[in-house]
């Protein structure tokens, strides 16, 4: 039988991701911060290999962050 303690644990972990699923969906948690995080992190990468298909696909979620998140990053220049 599972200690007292460990039962707790359980609990608390599965209240704080029902939490979290819940927030998620009622969409008090904004995925914009995160997405632009993301895209902030691709940025660095195209800038290190300069690979041109990377940048197209860049710029598919540069556009499309824009259009969701209403942000104003710039597209990049793949040429």
């Amino acid at each position: 039988m599972p200690s007292k303690s460990l039962f707790y644990a359980l609990i608390i972990v599965a209240v704080g991701v029902s939490s979290i699923v819940v927030l998620y969906g009622v969409g008090v948690v904004n995925t914009c911060q995160i997405r632009q995080l993301e895209i902030a992190s691709d940025v660095k990468k195209y800038d290190q290999t300069k690979d041109p298909e990377f940048c197209a696909q860049l710029n598919e979620k540069i556009s499309q962050f824009d259009n969701e998140c209403k942000g104003d990053l710039e597209i990049l220049d793949c040429g």
